[in-house]
C-alpha cells in the first residue's frame, strides 16, 4: 500500500472512532477536549478549559500521519505544532498507534508511533 492510500485509510478509520460529544485526552493527558463535529474535511474540537473551538483540517491530520510513517522511532509533540496536544490525542484513539515514553536529557518525553502491525500493513500493501 502506498503511503497516500495508507494515510487516507487511517484518516477514515479515525473518523469511525469519533462521535459528537466524545471526550478525548490531550496527548500529555493533562487536559481533555470534546469533539464538537467532524466530517471528511476535518474535526472541530473544544478544549474543556476554553470556549474556543479549534478546527483540525484533514490536511493537517494527514500531515501527522505522514510524519508517523516517516519517523519510525515516533513523533514528538513539537513535530506537529500548533495544536499538537489535540492532533496526537485524537490519534491515540486509533488502534494503529501507540504512545511510548522515553527518558531524554533527564526528562520523560512522550512519543506517538505506528504499531508494528500498521508498519507491516504499510509494507505489505494490504
Amino acid at each position: 500500500m502506498n503511503q497516500q492510500l495508507f494515510a487516507e485509510e487511517m484518516w477514515k478509520s479515525l473518523l469511525d472512532k469519533l462521535y459528537e460529544g466524545k471526550m478525548v485526552s490531550t496527548f500529555k493527558g493533562k487536559e481533555a477536549f470534546r469533539v464538537v463535529s467532524f466530517s471528511d474535511e476535518g474535526v472541530i474540537v473544544r478544549l474543556s478549559s476554553k470556549e474556543k473551538e479549534v478546527f483540525l483540517s484533514k490536511r493537517e491530520m494527514l500531515n501527522v500521519i505522514e510524519k508517523l510513517i516517516a519517523h519510525e522511532d515516533g513523533v514528538r509533540k513539537k513535530m506537529v505544532d500548533p495544536e499538537f496536544r489535540l492532533k496526537l490525542g485524537l490519534f491515540l484513539l486509533h488502534p494503529w498507534t501507540e504512545k511510548v515514553v522515553r527518558q531524554e536529557e533527564g526528562k520523560r518525553r512522550p512519543y506517538l508511533l505506528l504499531t508494528d502491525e500498521a508498519r507491516q500493513r504499510l509494507a505489505s500493501g494490504e
